[in-house]
């Protein structure tokens, strides 16, 4: 199986994944980003959130330790079955799933090496132009919304910032309060 890191990982570490994943979830579904930062509320969109804020994650949680490295690659998988099981509840059969999500796997490791090199230089600058080269693909008008969205990935990049593995593995951990960051 593809995906057997999360489906043969122990049952403490696939329910700090599960967290993990949760967060991920909760933090790009916010509307917020729809409706103030004009990312398009379409399965691309949001896929395109999915992706950044896990990177962001699965970044910050590869500093933190050995751990969390182990920790990013279950992560890793767990995105990508929970994809693969979402296409497939869309109705997708066996051979479009596989095409889809090898495509999906392919754009998710070009943003990773990407957003990853400018997380490590603090270059938010290039950061912002792969924003609006991945997430503003689609969109024909913008105006500062790209620079607000990277503006969020710096604060989620400082709060998480030289973390142990223990603040991520503990109660505490969350993405940063969004409500009114945009205003």
């Amino acid at each position: 199986m593809f995906f057997n890191s999360y489906a043969m990982t122990k049952h403490h570490k696939r329910d700090l994944v599960d967290i993990f994943y949760q967060k991920i979830v909760n933090v790009s579904r916010n509307k917020v980003f729809y409706t103030k930062l004009n990312i398009p509320d379409t399965l691309d969109g949001r896929y395109d959130l999915l992706a950044l804020f896990s990177i962001i994650l699965t970044f910050s949680l590869s500093r933190s330790s050995s751990k969390g490295i182990e920790l990013s690659q279950i992560l890793f998988d767990k995105i990508f079955l929970d994809l693969d099981l979402s296409l497939r509840e869309l109705g997708a059969g066996d051979a479009g799933v596989n095409i889809k999500i090898k495509d999906m796997i392919r754009s998710y490791m070009g943003r990773q090496k990407a957003y990853c090199a400018c997380f490590e230089k603090d270059n938010y600058m290039e950061l912002e132009k792969s924003v609006i080269r991945n997430i503003y693909r689609n969109v024909v008008k913008y105006n500062n919304e790209p620079k607000l969205l990277v503006k969020y990935c710096k604060k989620c990049i400082d709060k998480f910032k030289d973390k142990k593995i223990e603040y991520f593995t503990s109660n505490k951990f969350n993405f940063p309060h969004i409500d009114n960051f945009f205003e």
